[in-house]
């Protein structure tokens, strides 16, 4: 799964939000309400906030692993 966690904790320890980086970067508004939905969005885009923000990848995005399935959870009951 995609977080943006890492992105979120920087604006809020620089008292910005998501709508002074759309400004900022020049992001549309669909791809602002990606990042609140935490849906994917295009390498370009982060790398666009990396450059502007002059943050490494990791500051801005993470991937969480999803638990992987029991063998119980694959068997028909």
């Amino acid at each position: 799964m995609i977080s943006f966690d890492p992105l979120l904790d920087f604006l809020h320890f620089n008292k910005l939000n998501l709508q002074d980086v759309s400004k900022d970067v020049g992001l549309s508004s669909r791809t602002v309400a990606k990042f609140r939905k935490g849906e994917s969005v295009s390498l370009a885009t982060i790398d666009k906030i990396c450059q502007y923000y002059r943050l490494p990848i990791e500051r801005v995005v993470e991937i969480k692993l999803d638990e992987p399935k029991r063998d119980s959870d694959n068997q028909a009951d």
